[in-house]
């Protein structure tokens, strides 16, 4: 698959099918594509936090992976840290008690005055934006969901109050991305604005 870069500015972001086996084939294959660049040149490896990201003359660009319900969601920018998560929602037994375990009160809260129809969406909506953001920062999971503090703006999360490395909150930009109704799905940064661009191949 070719695709066209858009300017510095922005960050591609493509969206496919899962392989069930070489997935990374694929991923390899879209960098290379968009960088124009031999995919098996491609120097990649993976920082302490499991974080892949480019070495030599590729080291300015950056990449974000995420995989869920057999599709793959990958974003790639220059000069720019990006992080993306994608969920497939799927009914969860004592989602509020997961809450509790993995988010702040105030979402907690925010999660239980919704109507239980919605309240798995908003629940997964909250995870992916909160992973995407700890994504983008370098850290993973264990570095605590809490730290990156979202507020309930229906229909959708905004950036509320971001503890320790990931403060301030008001230096990020969070993107809910337009996906099939299946799946759901976010990008983050830390930095200005930047137009995303977003490529589904799986129509």
């Amino acid at each position: 698959m070719s695709a066209m870069l858009g300017s510095h500015s922005t960050i591609d972001c493509w969206l496919a099918r899962w392989p069930t086996r070489d997935g990374w084939d694929w991923v390899r294959a879209t960098l290379g594509s968009a960088l124009a660049v031999d995919a098996a040149a491609l120097s990649i490896v993976r920082d302490e936090q499991g974080k892949p990201h480019f070495t030599g003359a590729l080291r300015e660009w950056h990449f974000s992976l995420s995989h869920s319900g057999g599709r793959a969601l990958l974003a790639l920018a220059q000069d720019q840290p990006v992080g993306v998560d994608l969920e497939s929602p799927r009914p969860r037994r004592r989602l509020l008690d997961l809450a509790q375990r993995f988010f702040t009160a105030a979402e907690t809260s925010a999660l239980r005055g919704l109507p239980e129809e919605e309240r798995l969406h908003a629940f997964y909506a909250l995870w992916t934006a909160k992973e995407a953001v700890l994504k983008a920062a370098g850290v993973g999971i264990g570095y605590g969901l809490a730290k990156a503090g979202m507020a309930w703006r229906g229909p959708d999360w905004v950036v509320d109050q971001f503890a320790d490395a990931l403060a301030p909150a008001a230096a990020w930009q969070l993107q809910r991305l337009d996906l099939p109704a299946a799946l759901l799905g976010h990008l983050a940064w830390r930095g200005p604005q930047r137009l995303v661009q977003l490529i589904d191949t799986t129509c």
